[in-house]
């Protein structure tokens, strides 16, 4: 099965239909937002919404190897400091369910209880 064919039966099914709805409605607001995007408005009544995004995928899919490899070391390093950020909040959360420090301490679990 061919991927146009594939697209326009997906298109079709309820879900793409509302899909592309809210895609539609999403980029009406958009452009609403961003009066710089008005020269756009014509090329997506002319091709559709569908056909200019299987375009813009087609752009990134040719661009996206490129983007990987400028980016794979930032992403690295920002994916290392989320992390750690997440694990410091989440040993926060821990250490005051363990120690009983803070409002989420075994002062306040106690008082739950008895209440």
């Amino acid at each position: 099965m061919s991927l146009m064919s594939r697209i326009v039966r997906w298109t079709t099914s309820p879900a793409g239909k509302r899909t592309l709805f809210l895609l539609t409605t999403m980029f009406a607001l958009l452009v609403a937002c961003n009066p710089e995007l008005l020269p756009l408005l014509p090329v997506v009544d002319a091709l559709g919404l569908d056909v200019l995004a299987l375009l813009l995928g087609a752009q990134l899919l040719a661009t996206l190897p490129w983007l990987c490899g400028q980016a794979g070391p930032i992403i690295g390093v920002a994916r290392r400091a989320l992390l750690g950020i997440a694990a410091g909040a989440m040993g926060g959360y821990l250490r005051q369910l363990v120690f009983g420090v803070g409002p989420l301490g075994s002062g306040a679990l106690l008082a739950a209880r008895a209440g």
